[in-house]
């Protein structure tokens, strides 16, 4: 195998290794921007961490996440909420917000 065929192939090996990797559905992170900013109106900076998440049907997505909003409403207070959220076809489907330091099954649900 000669240089330039060799170059070739170390730079398309490396290009992808280097290919980000997606770790949740396109649409999710948009639905949760949407959900805080939607809380929040006034938040002059927000971020969110997902805890968990559990595909529960092909369509249907279960996502437990913690966001960190600086609300102007409040005296530009920081402020930590905990939310369940279940996400169908990139909509938000049913909300739940739940204490900080709860323990939380994102696990399917089991028939009875």
């Amino acid at each position: 195998m000669n240089t330039p065929t060799r170059c070739l192939i170390t730079l398309a090996f490396t290009a992808t290794l280097a290919t980000p990797v997606q770790a949740a559905a396109p649409e999710v992170p948009s639905v949760i921007d949407q959900f805080i900013a939607k809380l929040f109106p006034k938040a002059m900076h927000y971020f969110w961490v997902i805890n968990n998440a559990q595909i529960e049907a092909k369509r249907e997505l279960i996502v437990d996440f913690n966001a960190f909003v600086t609300d102007t409403s409040k005296g530009q207070k920081n402020i930590e909420n905990r939310y369940l959220l279940i996400i169908m076809d990139g909509k938000i489907l049913a909300a739940q917000h739940i204490p900080l330091n709860s323990n939380v099954d994102c696990g399917k649900d089991e028939e009875v």
